[in-house]
């Protein structure tokens, strides 16, 4: 799962188009999970995402898919960075 969220960041995907993918594609239902995933995708804490509780793909939870794109693209963004910089060292 890691590297496919890890690809969508890449093709500039949003966090909402990835969380998505998880549930609708993966079948992934558990937001615990979700949060899970994509902490561990983007090497950061269950703290940082505990917005995804939130959300949900048919925007019947409190967050919809710009409030999260808008708490979860700055750490999707700095991960790109991080990564983008390790390859070109």
């Amino acid at each position: 799962m890691n590297n496919a969220l890890q690809q969508m960041a890449q093709d500039n995907k949003t966090p909402a188009e990835m969380l998505r993918y998880m549930v609708l594609d993966s079948k992934i239902e558990q937001q615990i999970d979700l949060m899970k995933n994509f902490a561990e995708a983007f090497d950061v804490t269950l703290g940082e995402v505990t917005a995804i509780a939130a959300w949900w793909h048919d925007e019947t939870a409190e967050l919809n898919d710009n409030d999260i794109n808008a708490y979860m693209s700055p750490l999707v963004q700095d991960w790109l960075k991080a990564n983008t910089n390790s390859q070109s060292s």
